[in-house]
């Protein structure tokens, strides 16, 4: 490559115009020249009259090597990790979005990339140059890339893009982004709900932050003024909202003004991430203007931010290959790039993202000298930000360990509201339960280092004691100190393992006659079950307790220290972490082994390749829990979702929520969605199908499947609530075995209909994007796709429903539910599994219907509909009723009428 000039980076893409490259038509621009664009007969090499330009390709890898006649050939996807890494797939697909040609979106990507490069041009030159270093010694090639970068950002004044006028759509955008709008403000929600409820309906109100797009909808004013009116009366309030009520408004707009008018502190619990960004980004936003300095801040878990510690561990590994290397450059050049140091502006950074797990994944907790001491820490960051905030959006698994640490997590707050509020019981149990596996082992070790042979103290605590020796050598009792407690966590160590081989052996036992069970073991008599096991329980309890009094006296000898070095100290704050987690071992080993708690279920699970996984306890309701913490906290939450009644009644989700006898009965508000389900749907039900347990089922749901996928033009989500039904009918439609991501590719994409299986181990992100991107097709989905996923329009149209999403009754946890609701005199099967599965299925059938616009049928094969006396429950449940069909020929038929308006 030439180095007397300016590089040449060419962006090639195939021609859209020309058939793309299976007719050999390709781009090419250059991004000092964007105004012309070439015709290339391919992109293995530059054109003749452009030698050693570096050429620009889209790669299923993050590669870059030598093309013909020595030039360089780079990934779209390594090109972006460098230039922004933190945000690598939206720059690189900034173009493409709207975009009416190839060459648009060229153009648009040369201009991000003069953007990028007046930012790389503000790096450090010792920055620069570290990177280079890095790179030369594993590539080249890839150093020769760096400096190319270089050159190209110190030859920023030449810009082709610095005089460019955006066009009349970008201009309008710039515009309404720059120009002074007075925004109407929010009325006084805790004083006048009713002003609130008018200025929803106003066009001169919500309205004028919508534009002309604007069209007012009275359930959404409706929620509104009950959740500003739960707020101003201190009442819990539990709102069903349907889809399309536009419920994050409906609650945000009433929160906002009470955040305002009160001065007070807000929180919303979310379970999706994707709620949380559409609140970020959508709602708060469109609000922003209108809600006066109410400041706003989303907080994660502490897994989701980059701890100064990782930061530190990270940047002194060493580099051993090239994909290291480039992890090193990218990582640096993320640090410099990122202000707020999340997790998931790596997810798409093609260099970086296999570091993922490495880089976040650290048990270890912050370093009290490294992370607290100044603002270098994303972690303490993201947490004292968090404080500050006068409205904080969490997920409800940080808002259960808030409550569960007393609420010292992300500081006081007054009004609650959480969305997605059917999830909340089962995150408040899988936060609160108890789990023994090798993991915990392992996690010991991370700290301590591995079990030492005989009678020797762990690597920590004795590399700490000898380094008391030389800071303190007045004061050995420390040292000596130490040592004891790395001798009793390594005996604890080995205890553990001990006990884990004595219950593995034991359950392989058990099963042995039996084979591998699937999911988890009730163990109904502790006593019974583990006494194969008793002595390696009583050593481990009894080493246990021995390594936790060392753990207190090494505390006490301590704290008599004078100051000591920072290194020392950062040591003996990990050793009280390690305390810590051993004090925890020793109350859950003894829980699940001995104590008798009624209100828990004890079980045992299994590995799928035999062997014991893990034994923990659950308990058996998340009702009880929820309502002595708001009680305690004196918080009257406003949950909301769009399915948590089952029919009228909300007493099931009342209960599951916490929300039952109180001194002031919460609120209920039943708002329906404004779809007309009615021309909008067609339900369609079999009862001539064979029962879900017999036989024939899988073989009847295959053939319907098979009918949709071949003979309809129109993209099919089929719901399973099992792997193994789901696997039963893949095969019977003789789906690949292959992973999904890899099912259907290239030309077959596009002339095949799409057959995509979900399989335990698959990506449902990349499961979505496949889908979303065939012509027509079947997904075959089960658990993650019954909620949280949404295919607006033509991306789904048919929806079936194989079987009634109720709960497995041989799991441990629901047959001990079963069997409590039992001794207190209720139907457990009437008052909990139809109630739980209603709710299940709804949410289900929620996919369908997104939009105003959208058109579906939703299919439901499970004859029990007809032929259960609960049957009635669901169907009275559902939007509108269902009609039947008759074989696969009727029910292609009325697709077919549906679709034409004749249904």
């Amino acid at each position: 490559m030439q180095t007397d000039r300016q590089p040449t980076l060419l962006l090639t893409c195939r021609d859209d115009d020309s058939g793309g490259a299976r007719r050999g038509g390709w781009l090419g621009l250059d991004v000092r020249r964007p105004q012309e664009t070439l015709r290339l007969a391919g992109i293995e090499q530059p054109p003749a009259d452009l030698p050693g330009a570096i050429l620009v390709v889209d790669a299923d890898t993050a590669s870059l090597y030598k093309a013909v006649g020595g030039s360089l050939r780079l990934a779209r996807s390594l090109l972006w990790s460098l230039l922004d890494p933190g945000q690598a797939k939206r720059s690189r697909d900034s173009g493409g979005e709207g975009s009416a040609s190839a060459e648009q979106r060229l153009r648009a990507e040369a201009r991000s990339i003069w953007e990028r490069l007046g930012w790389w041009r503000q790096l450090p030159a010792t920055l620069r140059a570290n990177c280079r270093e890095s790179l030369a010694f594993h590539s080249r090639d890839g150093a020769t890339l760096l400096s190319a970068l270089c050159q190209l950002a110190e030859g920023a004044d030449g810009n082709p893009f610095a005089g460019w006028q955006p066009d009349e759509h970008d201009a309008a955008d710039s515009a309404s982004q720059t120009a002074e709008v007075t925004n109407p403000p929010l009325p006084a929600a805790l004083a006048a709900p009713e002003a609130l409820e008018n200025w929803m309906m106003d066009p001169a109100g919500l309205g004028r932050l919508y534009g002309e797009h604007f069209f007012p909808r009275r359930e959404q004013a409706d929620m509104a003024g009950a959740v500003a009116r739960a707020l101003a009366q201190g009442q819990a309030l539990l709102v069903e909202a349907g889809t399309g009520v536009g419920k994050t408004l409906a609650y945000l707009t009433p929160l906002l003004a009470a955040v305002r008018d009160a001065g007070c502190r807000a929180v919303i619990s979310t379970y999706t991430l994707a709620l949380q960004t559409q609140i970020m980004q959508v709602e708060l936003p469109l609000l922003a203007a209108s809600c006066g300095q109410v400041r706003v801040r989303l907080l994660k878990g502490r897994a989701h931010y980059l701890c100064r510690r990782q930061h530190d561990e990270f940047l002194m590994r060493r580099v051993e290959d090239l994909p290291a290397a480039w992890a090193a450059v990218a990582f640096r050049l993320w640090l410099a790039s990122t202000t707020e140091g999340r997790r998931d502006e790596l997810a798409d950074n093609a260099l970086l993202a296999p570091f993922v797990p490495e880089i976040f994944g650290s048990v270890r907790p912050c370093s009290p000298n490294r992370c607290f001491e100044n603002d270098s820490c994303f972690v303490q960051r993201a947490r004292r930000r968090g404080r500050q905030a006068d409205l904080l959006i969490v997920n409800h698994a940080l808002l259960m360990h808030d409550l569960q640490a007393g609420r010292s997590l992300i500081g006081p707050y007054d009004l609650l509201v959480v969305d997605e509020a059917h999830r909340l019981p089962q995150v408040a149990l899988e936060s609160h339960g108890i789990r023994c596996d090798a993991k915990r082992q392992r996690t010991i070790e991370e700290f301590v280092g591995a079990v030492q042979p005989g009678d020797r103290s762990c690597e920590l605590p004795a590399l700490l004691a000898n380094r008391l020796g030389a800071v303190a050598p007045r004061q050995p009792d420390a040292a000596a100190a130490l040592i004891d407690f790395g001798k009793a966590i390594n005996r604890v160590l080995r205890a553990y393992g001990n006990w884990w081989r004595a219950l593995r052996g034991d359950f392989g036992e058990r099963i042995g006659e039996t084979g591998v069970p699937v999911g988890r073991l009730r163990v109904r008599d502790k006593d019974e079950h583990f006494a194969p096991a008793r002595k390696q329980t009583a050593a481990l309890l009894d080493r246990l307790g021995v390594a936790c009094a060392a753990f207190a006296t090494v505390g006490r000898r301590c704290e008599q220290l004078d100051e000591l070095p920072e290194d020392v100290e950062e040591q003996l704050a990990t050793l009280a972490h390690v305390g810590q987690l051993l004090e925890s071992l020793q109350q859950d080993v003894r829980f699940i082994t001995a104590d008798l708690a009624q209100q828990w279920v004890t079980w045992l699970e299994a590995n799928p390749d035999s062997g014991l996984r893990a034994l923990g306890a659950t308990l058996l309701e998340a009702g009880e829990l929820l309502r002595d913490y708001w009680l305690d906290t004196e918080l009257d939450p406003v949950m909301c979702s769009a399915t948590l009644a089952v029919g009228e009644d909300f007493s099931f989700m009342l209960g599951e929520l916490g929300l039952t006898r109180r001194r002031q009965a919460a609120a209920t508000a039943l708002v329906a969605s404004p779809f007309a389900y009615e021309t909008q749907t067609l339900f369609l039900t079999n009862p001539d199908l064979p029962a879900p347990d017999h036989p024939d089922f899988a073989a009847a749901v295959a053939e319907i499947l098979h009918r949709l996928l071949n003979q309809t033009t129109r993209k099919s989500l089929a719901l399973f609530t099992s792997y193994r039904l789901l696997q039963e009918v893949g095969r019977q439609l003789h789906v690949p075995e292959k992973p999904a991501d890899d099912l259907f590719s290239g030309a077959q994409a596009e002339a095949a209909p799409a057959l995509l299986l979900q399989q335990p181990t698959s990506e449902t992100g990349k499961l979505l994007v496949r889908f979303r991107d065939a012509r027509c097709g079947v997904l075959l989905g089960t658990t993650t796709f019954w909620e949280g996923v949404d295919f607006p329009g033509s991306e789904l149209e048919i929806l079936v429903v194989t079987k009634l999403p109720f709960l497995v009754p041989s799991d441990p946890w629901v047959e001990a539910r079963c069997e409590r609701l039992s001794a207190c005199g209720e139907n457990p099967f009437s008052t909990f599994m139809v109630r739980d599965a209603v709710i299940r299925l709804r949410q289900g059938i929620g996919r369908l219907v997104r939009r105003v616009s959208d058109r579906g049928i939703v299919v439901l094969l499970d004859n029990r509909l007809h032929t259960k006396r609960y049957g009635g429950t669901f169907l009275n449940a559902l939007p509108v009723t269902p009609r039947t069909f008759h074989g696969p020929e009727d029910l292609l038929a009325r697709i077919d009428g549906f679709f034409a308006g004749q249904e």
